[in-house]
């Protein structure tokens, strides 16, 4: 199943999400590149404890009866996390379910992401009483820089699929 491929961005709800909201200097932008690829790209600063950026989808997208998320990226060598945000009733939660995959400097690469593999995440740090990931309620997806990775970073996405 195809999520995005960037053809209809005007439909499509990306907003950056950086460390300014805790103090920090980070800086990202979300842009569609010549070739239609989504790409994510800014600086991260560490000054006044920051240290992420991010860039999230507002499209609801149910997954059930899907495996593996699969991402086509070029990348700059940094490590980044693709997250799911879940909600009930139109809330979403405060917590994201991420996994981490590391990137080829100015090469493409194929990403297969399990679903059973993504940990829920709080901030930075694993909370308590989380329930499973439900597919069915992915309120919002997308992707972040963090784990003190400072100076610029580029990751272009040319899809992003699930499959079976």
């Amino acid at each position: 199943m195809l999520i995005t491929d960037f053809s209809n961005l005007a439909r499509q709800k990306w907003m950056i999400v950086n460390d300014g909201v805790m103090g920090g200097n980070s800086l990202s932008r979300f842009q569609i590149n010549d070739k239609g690829n989504g790409v994510f790209l800014g600086t991260v600063s560490l000054e006044n404890n920051g240290g992420f950026a991010s860039v999230k989808n507002h499209e609801p997208v149910t997954l059930t009866g899907y495996s593996k998320i699969c991402l086509k990226v070029r990348g700059d060598g940094n490590r980044y996390s693709f997250r799911l945000q879940t909600g009930e009733e139109g809330n979403v939660h405060e917590w994201s379910y991420e996994q981490r995959f590391d990137t080829q400097d100015d090469e493409w690469s194929s990403v297969e992401l399990d679903l059973d593999s993504f940990e829920p995440t709080y901030r930075g740090s694993t909370p308590k009483n989380v329930p499973d990931l439900n597919l069915k309620n992915i309120m919002r997806y997308g992707f972040l820089i963090s784990d003190k990775q400072q100076g610029d970073f580029r990751l272009e996405i040319d899809q992003i699929t699930a499959e079976r």
